[in-house]
């Protein structure tokens, strides 16, 4: 008995070490970027500060020229739901980009193949995890920032777990996604800040403070962050329950997205996989 046991309590214990060196690893490069963070903080709190105001007074703006300038409660903390997920996603796709391009130039990608687990799943391991504390902490200053400024009120209850908890994974799914990209193309910089973009833009259509066209609300639908801020809203700031299964935001639609970010990018991050090997190009810029 003792010696069949043997092997799974090795093998579990190389699960364990594999996964614990990503994140070490990951978490000691996330703390030499502490500065960056610091320096990017405050103009979060800046934009988020200034974009409040201005929803909504367009027309008064194009006729007259003048903007009411008043931070509302209400805005602001619609707008604070809005950019915190986005800044999750974007954290995490940013964050795997170069991250990944940094151990391709330095030779160490390799060493995730050492592991027993899924090369995509140690990949995502230890930089989701680093990813995920760095959104907390980020989320917390534009909290804390925007907070001491102009009041935030939520209906804040546990049920908002299950909408963040597929965030992530749907950041995991475009993150992913983007890796695979890396190691097939390393030098898509632009490529990658587009991605974002289009992400951030297609999120407006989330926001009910902001009217968009019919068309670009349909398609904002299909964009990663959209279903799931509708679902935080609905939560949040209408009493919703989260496991409506139709609807804005309804849960069935939300775990269709998520099942298929995810699953795209894993699909896609084993097919770049496939060709970097076949190119001889894992640890080569």
């Amino acid at each position: 008995m003792t010696t069949m046991s043997y092997p799974t309590a090795v093998g579990k214990l190389s699960y364990l070490n594999a996964v614990g060196n990503e994140i070490y690893k990951a978490m000691r490069v996330a703390w030499s970027e502490r500065v960056q963070l610091i320096i990017e903080v405050p103009m979060f709190i800046v934009f988020t500060l200034l974009l409040g105001p201005m929803l909504g007074q367009g027309h008064r703006i194009i006729s007259t020229g003048t903007l009411n300038w008043s931070l509302s409660s209400h805005t602001s903390s619609i707008l604070f739901v809005w950019f915190a997920p986005y800044l999750l996603l974007q954290l995490q796709v940013t964050k795997m980009f170069w991250r990944l391009l940094g151990e391709i130039q330095s030779g160490t990608l390799e060493q995730v193949y050492l592991s027993p687990l899924p090369s995509w799943l140690v990949t995502v391991a230890g930089r989701g995890i680093a990813v995920l504390t760095e959104s907390i902490i980020v989320a917390g200053l534009l909290f804390a920032g925007v907070r001491a400024l102009v009041p935030l009120h939520f209906h804040l209850t546990p049920s908002v777990l299950l909408p963040l908890a597929l965030i992530i994974l749907v950041s995991i799914g475009v993150s992913l996604i983007i890796a695979g990209l890396t190691l097939v193309w390393r030098r898509i910089p632009m490529i990658v800040e587009g991605i974002l973009i289009l992400i951030f833009l297609g999120s407006v259509s989330a926001i009910p403070v902001v009217t968009m066209p019919g068309w670009w609300d349909a398609l904002g639908r299909l964009f990663p962050v959209n279903v799931v801020l509708t679902n935080l809203y609905g939560v949040l700031f209408q009493g919703r329950s989260v496991t409506t299964p139709w609807g804005p935001g309804g849960l069935v639609w939300m775990l269709i997205v998520t099942a298929v970010y995810l699953a795209a990018g894993i699909l896609a991050f084993r097919a770049g996989e496939k060709i970097a090997k076949r190119r001889g190009s894992l640890s080569r810029y």
